[in-house]
């Protein structure tokens, strides 16, 4: 039999109560208690706003549903809040997502494999992952965009690859820098701003023994070389802001890769990045509710 927990949603929460709520759930046996926040996104500068609530709804987590008499105290001490209550299934998270995590292509004949199987017979290239990556496995629609990129532009350019140098802005777990890696370009760079997240990639850079893949401590604005390719999968607000710097370190007729952009804002992020630069589209492709560019500095 499974083990489950307990959540109170509790609603219409004055915040002068909060203190005085939370205390008490806390005093009567209470796991965890979180704010159910709402955010807004107005434009493209992607800096989510909370949105200004006179009440607040909270949910309270309990290992066992509590007594009678846990309600109506908390009734009577603040009578005008609502609460549900809901029962639900605990899980080894992990395990769960580890059971639903095969191997499947990637690009071409690149594969993302778990770390405990064994790479399928029609995988030429190998990208390892571990569990606890939950973004950056490759299968995000942003992730598999860029991926086209970097494996169509290894195809059209196969004679020159192995000189030109990567810089993947906003690397994550390496992915893609392990990527190229494998489809035989030069140097790259991984840019991370999280620290926990350059951990994490020069741990699947280790995993997957790569040998020209530097997960760099410094940040894009920090990079003083310049590249022949340039990987920013990152959101359409953040490109924007970062454009002044991603065209720095972009070599003249260098290759520039976009994904992060929302289908609803493509019009918007074309005006702001594509037709303010001097950038050539050399291919635009959408998938889902993402749009990548294929840009070249011109």
């Amino acid at each position: 039999m499974s083990e489950t927990y307990f959540r109170i949603r509790l609603s219409q929460v004055q915040r002068a109560h909060e203190p005085d709520i939370t205390t008490y759930c806390f005093a009567n046996g209470a796991l965890g208690l979180s704010e159910v926040l709402s955010f807004t996104q107005p434009d493209l500068t992607y800096d989510p706003s909370l949105v200004p609530r006179q009440f607040l709804e909270l949910d309270v987590f309990f290992d066992k549903k509590p007594e009678d008499v846990f309600f109506s105290k908390l009734r009577e001490s603040f009578p005008n809040i609502h609460q549900s209550t809901s029962e639900e299934e605990s899980k080894d998270w992990l395990s769960e997502w580890k059971k639903g995590f095969v191997p499947f292509k990637l690009v071409g004949t690149t594969w993302v494999v778990p770390s405990w199987l064994e790479k399928p017979p029609e995988a030429v290239h190998e990208v390892k992952i571990d569990p606890g990556m939950a973004f950056g496995t490759g299968t995000h629609a942003t992730t598999k965009m860029a991926s086209y990129f970097i494996h169509k532009l290894s195809i059209e350019h196969a004679g020159d690859i192995a000189q030109w140098t990567v810089l993947d802005v906003g690397t994550g777990t390496a992915i893609l820098a392990v990527l190229a890696e494998r489809l035989q370009y030069g140097m790259i760079t991984g840019v991370e701003i999280d620290e926990q997240a350059r951990r994490k990639a020069r741990e699947n850079c280790e995993l997957n023994q790569t040998h020209n893949i530097d997960i760099t401590e410094l940040q894009l604005d920090e990079i003083r070389g310049t590249y022949d390719v340039v990987v920013a999968n990152i959101i359409d607000g953040v490109l924007i802001r970062l454009q002044k710097d991603l065209l720095r370190v972009l070599k003249p007729e260098g290759h520039l890769f976009l994904t992060g952009i929302l289908q609803e804002r493509d019009n918007l992020f074309f005006e702001k990045f594509i037709e303010k630069n001097p950038l050539k589209v050399i291919k635009r492709i959408q998938k889902d509710e993402w749009v990548g560019y294929w840009v070249q500095k011109t």
